[in-house]
């Protein structure tokens, strides 16, 4: 049993009496609340009964008199288990999730849906995600989930539609809710707010003063960074970080300024940054808020000296949040650098600000899996969105941590003694969903041939010790990835939706062979050959390829595709390299099959 507070934007039901939805309908099949649970895996004592005996178009759904507001805020989630005794082999193991429109004389005309895979005989926890997970919609003139408002209904699916195949199921802890998103309230997760009195918080903050390169730091700049209280110090409730014009000798090298640049000792991956700060006015300085992938190998930085090192830039990525030139007082920058776009900025936008050296100002980046959103005083200011993210225009996917320096540059006025960044705070926020968690497992799918093409639909199932742990979708070039997770060995089990194909009559040919002991089969294609199940290869599975060749049989009595086992350790570093996984339509013994 699961036990929810009464939140804003909540709709619920754990089937046992408590929630908020009371018109749930079987659409074709039957839909029993209350249902005596009979799998005691999952601890609640009902649940929701699902049993479509044929029904071409079978579901069950809700409505209510409101409607669910998509816009980047919501997700929905629910317990499910899936009975191979009642259910029908001939489709595929899913659910989906409809959110529709009940106003409208046909409902499902802009109906859209999610679909996520499943696994026989056991509990599983699935969410759906219309601002991340892929979504189909019907109509094609229909706009983005996350840009409708008027869904009112939900449906939910089992194995498909369109099909007249029996489902047995049951239907656990239903939740939509709006908690975890900003706005809405996504978590505070760090921050600080410098309410002390001297030097910063030194299990916060790492004060960088390494020379990168041995003689200087980047763009010409004139100053040394310290680690001292003079340049970086807490006072009246917020922090200054102070560039000031003195001759000072570090790694042999004299320069004739200094200040400070301090590394955050916290890393994440998504999430809201807020920082309310003064900028200095004299011509000369170069305050900046900005972030730097994790992985950045950076001569004295923090993650550097903690081994994280592995990627130069610009590849580790690089947000500029909030960028000031004392040379123009107002101006303020919000910038991105990539593979794609650096040096000679690009992907850029800037803001006259009124006040932005004598009064205090909110900056602020929203960090989603597609985009990036930098705004000013809760106004947006630009927005970085690729339409293809690959490496080189999206390095975004994985941690980042934030840097506060004022740096100095021959701009400055021969009268110039001292200037400073104030920063009354700086807050980092995320939600359940975006926190990374301090171990992964990350893998590669790929078909079956040694140099194979990598697979770019379906999603992948992760099991711990048998029982299903997560499933997440199969990215661009077969990558896909699991966050998170406690120490232990995991299952990784494809889950591929492409069409299937690639069987012919050589297959029947090498399987005769191999059962024949003249051309013994070995690794993946002996998984593949072993079409009816039995564990074995026999003279009956090569009668089957040649059936399924010959179009008189539409499947094979176990799945559409095998894969190499992996049992990987969950691992610590985002950069540890991802664990390759070949893979084979099952009985394509001689690999020809890619899409």
């Amino acid at each position: 049993m699961q036990i929810l507070p009464t939140r804003a934007q909540t709709v619920w039901d754990d089937f046992e009496g408590q929630g908020t939805i009371n018109t749930w309908f079987g659409d074709q099949c039957t839909a029993t609340v209350g249902f005596p649970n009979p799998h005691p895996r999952n601890p609640s004592t009902a649940v929701l009964r699902y049993h479509d005996t044929g029904g071409q178009y079978a579901n069950v759904r809700f409505e209510r008199s409101g409607t669910y507001p998509m816009a980047s805020q919501s997700r929905f989630r629910l317990k499910v288990y899936l009975s191979s005794a009642g259910t029908s082999t001939n489709q595929q193991a899913r659910i989906s999730l409809k959110l529709q429109n009940n106003l409208l004389p046909a409902p499902w005309s802009t109906q859209c849906e999610i679909i996520k895979p499943l696994i026989y005989d056991q509990w599983q926890e699935v969410q759906f995600d219309f601002r991340r997970d892929p979504y189909i919609n019907l109509s094609p003139n229909s706009a983005a989930p996350t840009a409708r408002v008027d869904f009112n209904r939900v449906v939910i699916q089992l194995n498909g539609e369109n099909n007249n195949d029996p489902v047995l199921a049951y239907l656990d802890d239903f939740l939509y809710d709006t908690l975890g998103y900003y706005p809405g309230g996504r978590a505070l997760v760090w921050s600080d707010e410098f309410n002390t009195t001297g030097p910063v918080d030194p299990e916060k903050w790492h004060a960088q003063t390494l020379l990168p390169n041995g003689n200087s730091w980047f763009n010409n700049e004139l100053q040394h960074y310290t680690d001292r209280p003079e340049n970086a110090y807490c006072a009246q409730g917020s922090l200054k970080i102070v560039a000031r014009r003195e001759n000072r000798v570090q790694q042999g090298v004299t320069k004739s300024f200094t200040s400070a640049r301090l590394n955050a000792r916290h890393a994440f991956r998504y999430g809201r940054v807020e920082l309310r700060a003064r900028v200095p006015g004299a011509a000369g300085t170069w305050p900046a808020l900005w972030m730097l992938g994790r992985n950045v190998q950076e001569t004295g930085a923090y993650f550097t000296q903690l081994g994280y090192g592995t990627t130069g830039w610009p590849a580790c990525g690089e947000i500029d949040i909030m960028e000031h030139w004392g040379t123009q007082p107002q101006l303020i920058h919000s910038s991105v650098h990539t593979p794609s776009s650096y040096g000679a900025t690009q992907n850029t936008a800037t803001r006259l600000v009124s006040g932005a050296i004598s009064n205090f100002q909110v900056y602020s980046l929203d960090w989603e899996p597609h985009r990036l959103v930098f705004s000013i005083n809760g106004q947006p200011l630009y927005t970085y969105q690729p339409t293809s993210r690959t490496a080189s225009t999206w390095p975004f996917d994985a941690p980042q941590y934030l840097i506060m320096n004022v740096a100095m540059l021959s701009a400055v006025s021969p009268a110039f003694l001292r200037d400073s960044m104030e920063i009354d705070y700086l807050r980092v926020y995320q939600d359940s969903l975006d926190l990374p968690g301090p171990l992964v497992v990350r893998g590669m799918l790929r078909y079956g041939q040694p140099q194979g093409a990598a697979l770019n639909a379906g999603s992948v199932v992760l099991r711990q010790y048998g029982d299903w742990a997560g499933d997440t979708a199969i990215g661009t070039a077969g990558q896909f990835g699991f966050y998170g997770l406690a120490a232990g060995l995991y299952g990784i089990e494809p889950r591929i939706s492409v069409p299937w194909g690639g069987v012919n009559a050589s297959d029947a040919l090498r399987v005769i062979q191999h059962f024949g002991g003249s051309q013994p089969l070995t690794g993946l294609p002996l998984l593949a050959a072993d079409v009816n199940g039995s564990q074995t290869v026999n003279a009956s599975d090569a009668l089957l390829i040649a059936q399924r060749y010959a179009g008189l049989i539409g499947s094979f009595p176990v799945g559409d595709w095998v894969s190499e086992t992996a049992v990987p350790q969950a691992a610590r570093n985002l950069n540890d390299p991802p664990v390759p996984l070949l893979m084979l339509c099952t009985g394509d013994v001689n690999a020809s099959y890619v899409p």
